[in-house]
């Protein structure tokens, strides 16, 4: 029972960070777009008034996005998980895909289902891209965090 217990609070502790990394990077590239964008205007920015804008962001975001992050990155360590322990040597390219889908896949879903998006840099395939490798990177660092199955 210890054992169990000890297991699962890696686990989740490793997907909480997972989901933290992957929601300060995806909120950090979308807060880029719109800065590159705003330049790209003429508009002068200040490096304290893009650091105010990227902290309001990464606050302003966490109800909704923080949480369909959250989930999507739930599921898709679970699945990556349960396909890793039938191919424990692509572990990490499983986890890393799975991350990077479930960041995509919550986008697509939403833009298909409801005509809706989220942030606005996911309105452009290299956005989209930037969204993925956020969940890349936060599959990456579960697959660190997480110990292989013994």
């Amino acid at each position: 029972m210890q054992r169990w217990i000890k297991t699962s609070l890696a686990w989740t502790a490793a997907w909480a960070l997972a989901v933290l990394l992957t929601y300060s990077l995806a909120t950090l590239f979308a807060t880029l777009s719109v800065i590159s964008h705003l330049l790209d205007m003429g508009i002068p920015l200040s490096l304290g008034e893009r650091l105010r804008m990227s902290v309001k962001d990464q606050l302003g975001m966490t109800g909704l996005f923080l949480a369909l992050i959250a989930v999507g990155m739930l599921i898709a360590m679970l699945v990556a998980g349960w396909l890793g322990r039938h191919h424990p040597q692509r572990r990490t390219i499983l986890f890393v895909l799975a991350g990077a889908v479930a960041v995509l896949s919550i986008h697509l879903a939403l833009n298909w289902s409801f005509d809706i998006t989220l942030v606005a840099v996911a309105r452009s395939p290299l956005g989209l891209l930037s969204q993925a490798l956020a969940g890349a990177a936060g599959g990456y660092l579960f697959t660190r965090l997480k110990q292989a199955p013994t």
